[in-house]
């Protein structure tokens, strides 16, 4: 038995590293989000189910929306890193924007919640928030591009990112409909996505793809 403990007192937590501390604060932060929507948790709530102080949450992250930015930031950089990894296994583009359509949705299907709460926009982020969100999400819209760039010849900037930004619209509307129809499988709504994208890859790129799907 410990001295602590054979007078007493409380045992202390052992303390937490800076990452390790971001870390926890970071997951307490998508949980509560994810259960009570952005509008519905404060630097209070956040900091009292990670047994901190206020003051420490605002050292990490500066203030609920910094926190809530954090949290986007990185989901979508699982996404992306999940993308890359997805995209290496073939060098056939109509294989590669396959593989990540199924990824996008397995992701949907395993957190349905979080997806909505960290890969959408809700009509109370505005301003500076809004600003940084739609950063993020370009973010993700440039990996795409960056994955079919070297499958397009002559690869013309403004084509690529026009692409690369309906492809994520078509994932995200899809995400959004699938929700109301829960009961249909992800190999339907990846067959759904395949048709959609490949028909733009057609209509966009179809001078310029290096091979066909």
């Amino acid at each position: 038995m410990s001295l602590a403990a054979a007078q007493g007192e409380r045992p202390r937590r052992p303390r937490l590293t800076g990452s390790a501390r971001e870390r926890q604060l970071l997951d307490v932060a998508e949980r509560l989000f994810t259960e009570r929507g952005y509008e519905g948790v404060s630097i209070e709530d956040i900091a009292r189910a990670a047994g901190v102080s206020r003051p420490v949450v605002y050292q990490h992250h500066g203030s609920k929306d910094g926190i809530f930015v954090a949290c986007v930031r990185r989901a979508r950089q699982d996404l992306e890193r999940r993308l890359c990894e997805a995209a290496v296994q073939t060098d056939d583009w109509a294989q590669q924007i396959e593989a990540g359509g199924r990824v996008f949705f397995e992701l949907v299907a395993a957190d349905p919640e979080r997806w909505v709460l960290l890969f959408t926009t809700s009509a109370s982020q505005n301003g500076e928030l809004s600003d940084q969100l739609g950063a993020l999400r370009f973010q993700t819209i440039a990996a795409i591009a960056d994955q079919l760039r070297s499958h397009v010849a002559d690869a013309v900037e403004e084509d690529l990112f026009a692409f690369a930004y309906a492809v994520s619209g078509v994932g995200e509307q899809l995400g959004r409909w699938w929700l109301r129809y829960p009961a249909v499988s992800v190999d339907q709504v990846v067959a759904h996505y395949r048709r959609l994208v490949f028909g733009m890859a057609q209509a966009m790129l179809a001078d310029q793809l290096s091979s066909s799907a």
